[in-house]
């Protein structure tokens, strides 16, 4: 994905409507959007972001996932009156997401949403199968089939949204990693949890959460250790299993880009994410990708060679310890965040007619 000329003509007047926003949420949506509207402002288009910060009342909060159900009562709808946007995007099924898309529906305006997050399989996983996937497919194609336009993350997400009978247009947004955080960097900035830990070190970022498929890798029977950035409502639970793990809790920024570079291997157990920003994070920093074969890592790596897929977990960090880190480096290039943002920029449209 080249970086585009940043020079688009006219500024446009945006707005995204979003239950994902950082702080508190650090996941890869609500970064992708921090992201995203960082670099539209540096164009010099006019952004309006309708997130969980401008709501003072709140139904509940989901505190292991840090999601906030807010209370809406009136305040999206006014935003979005009050700045007169050209095109609306929403980013969330969520309150906010379903109070902009029941405002567009009223005043007939044309949206796009993005298909960031597999709800149905999520559901499923965390019911323990109670609930099943098939069951909350229709209130997702609900939601999206409304909008103008679907972004999707990869070419064979987008595919399996048009099996699943999302029929509205079906538009590529990816994903874009900052390099000037994200790099390999000298062993005297080893974060102090890892300075003695023996290694290899094999890393996981990300939620803890039963969706994200954590068990095959603390159970992998490997030398080394085992860290997993992040937290979640399964942290508990997977800190009981043990298997040569240290829990580092979460980390951001500066600390964060610290434990990818001090990584032997990056490993990505999931099996329902749509991209893993974490991937090109660690790509970026020179971590080599171990994975199970799925969309997102079989995406994201291509045929660069800076993974590992298996349907054995270990088998796949073993290998993944002998990849160049040069191959990552360059896979990584592959991604920016001002190509990403023109992706994304480049599939709205207007939210009137004429």
């Amino acid at each position: 994905m080249e970086n585009p000329n940043p020079t688009f003509g006219r500024n446009k007047r945006i707005l995204i409507a979003t239950d994902a926003w950082d702080p508190p949420q650090v996941n890869g949506v609500a970064l992708t959007y921090q992201d995203t509207v960082d670099q539209l402002r540096l164009w010099g288009d006019h952004l309006e972001v309708i997130h969980p910060r401008r709501f003072e009342k709140k139904w509940f909060t989901l505190k292991g996932d840090n999601v906030e159900m807010i209370r809406d009562q009136g305040l999206t709808a006014r935003l979005i009156e009050s700045f007169q946007p050209e095109h609306i995007h929403i980013a969330t099924e969520g309150p906010i997401g379903m109070a902009a898309c029941r405002y567009c529906r009223n005043h007939h305006l044309a949206f796009t949403t993005t298909y960031h997050t597999q709800w149905p399989e999520y559901a499923q996983r965390r019911s323990r199968g109670l609930i099943s996937s098939n069951w909350v497919y229709p209130l997702m194609r609900r939601f999206h089939n409304r909008a103008a336009c679907i972004m999707a993350t990869t070419p064979p997400m987008a595919d399996m949204l048009k099996e699943k009978q999302f029929n509205t247009r079906i538009a590529l947004w990816m994903r874009g990693v900052d390099t000037q955080l994200f790099r390999p960097r000298p062993a005297t900035e080893k974060p102090e949890i890892l300075r003695h830990a023996k290694g290899p070190i094999y890393l996981y970022v990300g939620r803890l959460a039963r969706e994200k498929n954590l068990d095959p890798f603390i159970h992998a029977d490997v030398a080394g250790t085992k860290v997993l950035v992040g937290e979640g409502p399964d942290q508990e639970r997977l800190q009981r299993l043990g298997g040569n793990t240290l829990f580092a809790g979460l980390q951001r920024g500066e600390a964060l880009a610290r434990f990818y570079a001090a990584a032997d291997v990056f490993v990505f157990p999931s099996l329902t994410d749509t991209f893993g920003k974490v991937l090109i994070e660690a790509l970026a920093s020179g971590t080599p990708i171990a994975a199970f074969h799925h969309l997102a890592p079989a995406f994201v790596l291509g045929q660069s060679g800076a993974g590992v897929m298996h349907d054995d977990l270990k088998i796949a960090m073993l290998a993944a310890r002998q990849i160049d880190p040069l191959l990552c480096l360059k896979r990584a290039a592959d991604f920016s965040i001002a190509g990403a943002t023109a992706q994304f920029r480049n599939n709205l449209v207007p939210c009137a007619a004429g």
